[in-house]
């Protein structure tokens, strides 16, 4: 009686610990911050003006730059059954950037397209949620940002404001150990605008 006692209560124990791991998988991959939890202020051109000898007129330029952020990601994978010797690891191959529009008063919100960017970042996997992974993605391409302001600005103000929006940010991969898809989302505020450029010096 007591062996039969002793063998069901382990069998509970077993399984009350698959099932406290499969909780954990649920989440395992998280987004600790991006850009320091900071929010980006996004330039949307840079301009330059010179002195055309020729015309004898000033002669303005511009360019769109790109905008990078820095990311900390964080993979916690305790796994279940066999243990192997190969670490768990993720490799995040895509991140998706939405924008909603987060200035209020407006009847017309401006829509954004999703900004994708392909991406090849391995974090290894700690089981014990301390290890995390930092690296630096563009996340407002210079196309993108030409192609959504592009009808904006025909002279460099001293300082505009467009808008305030909120990106979401999901990153999703996969773990080739655990067999599964990894994904995460995490937030920033951005704003955008047409912030003062000098125009001795083009793309500072």
């Amino acid at each position: 009686m007591r062996r039969s006692l002793l063998g069901l209560l382990t069998v509970v124990a077993i399984a009350g610990l698959l099932l406290t791991a499969g909780c954990e998988r649920a989440s395992v991959l998280r987004v600790v911050s991006i850009n320091g939890g900071n929010s980006l202020r996004v330039d949307i051109s840079d301009f330059l003006q010179y002195f055309d000898k020729i015309d004898s007129d000033y002669v303005t330029l511009y360019q769109y730059m790109p905008d990078s952020v820095e990311v900390v990601l964080q993979y916690v994978e305790i796994g279940a059954g066999l243990p192997t010797w190969t670490p768990y690891q993720a490799t995040i191959n895509k991140a998706s950037i939405s924008f909603r529009s987060n200035t209020p008063g407006g009847d017309d919100p401006p829509i954004y397209t999703k900004v994708t960017v392909p991406l090849g970042q391995a974090v290894m996997a700690d089981a014990t949620g301390k290890s995390q992974t930092t690296f630096y993605m563009t996340c407002i391409p210079a196309v993108w940002k030409q192609l959504t302001f592009a009808d904006f600005f025909l002279e460099p103000p001293d300082y505009d404001i467009v808008d305030l929006a909120d990106a979401t940010f999901t990153f999703t991969g996969f773990d080739s150990v655990a067999n599964r898809d990894v994904r995460a989302v995490g937030s920033l505020q951005v704003e955008f605008g047409n912030f003062f450029d000098d125009l001795s010096r083009f793309g500072e």
